[in-house]
């Protein structure tokens, strides 16, 4: 066990609020593998994803869920033992207005956690997930959803070193030992873009995205497909707050 798994082991957190929570899949492995873990609160500014996600939530013993803004929380300040993010970063409108209430609502001396994917150091199978992450986010940019480029690998650590935090914990995890060209993969991964170009073909000359989408399924066949290595961080709120 490394080091920040350790650290997580020994955190005790009896109220945690989990941003973007969308499927609540992040939220439900926190509680299943920390004992420390408490009451989880999850906000997601859709109401139409966590109505779509009602049955997979509801699974999750003590959590529940509010859609919110959350560059405005409706929390009062300090109510948190810890708040986490995860693979949303690239998906706030207003990061800072984000980053800057989730520091409100926590408690000095809580956790801040970052689960988030990044766009560098990968290999060519995880590239296959970049590109295609950052095609998606073109198309849903377009269609008004915000999504936009996952960050670098340094950019996710600088966001949270500017947040003034203590005693920070950092992990990288990816899994390569799976098959990149396995059939299951390869034909859900088709299915994904096929889902994609048919959102692309919605948007006033979209020409371009759906040759970007043949582009990426021509790489998906050449060098298959794994998910993108996240780096975890763990940091502590300084104990009095300046």
């Amino acid at each position: 066990m490394g080091l920040f798994e350790e650290a997580l082991k020994c955190i005790e957190a009896p109220m945690v609020l989990d941003v973007a929570t969308g499927s609540g899949s992040f939220a439900g492995r926190l509680r299943t593998e920390y004992e420390g873990i408490g009451t989880i609160t999850g906000i997601d500014v859709s109401w139409k994803g966590l109505e779509k996600s009602r049955e997979a939530l509801n699974k999750i013993e003590d959590m529940h869920v509010v859609c919110m803004d959350s560059s405005e929380m409706a929390f009062s300040p300090r109510s948190f033992d810890m708040v986490c993010i995860s693979n949303s970063l690239h998906h706030m409108a207003r990061l800072e207005h984000t980053l800057k209430e989730m520091m409100r609502v926590l408690k000095p001396g809580g956790y801040f956690l970052i689960s988030e994917m990044y766009s560098d150091n990968q290999t060519e199978a995880q590239m296959t997930h970049v590109l295609m992450h950052e095609w998606w986010a073109s198309i849903d940019t377009l269609n008004g959803i915000p999504h936009f480029s996952t960050f670098p690998r340094e950019k996710i650590l600088n966001i949270a070193q500017t947040l003034g935090l203590n005693d920070l914990i950092t992990a990288d995890y990816s899994s390569l030992d799976s098959d990149p060209m396995s059939k299951d993969v390869m034909d859900h991964i088709n299915g994904a873009i096929d889902t994609y170009m048919g959102r692309a073909k919605n948007i006033e000359d979209s020409s371009k995205l759906v040759k970007r989408g043949e582009e990426l399924k021509e790489k998906l066949q050449s060098d298959g497909f794994h998910g993108a290595t996240t780096l975890a961080l763990l940091a502590g709120k300084p104990s009095i707050s300046v």
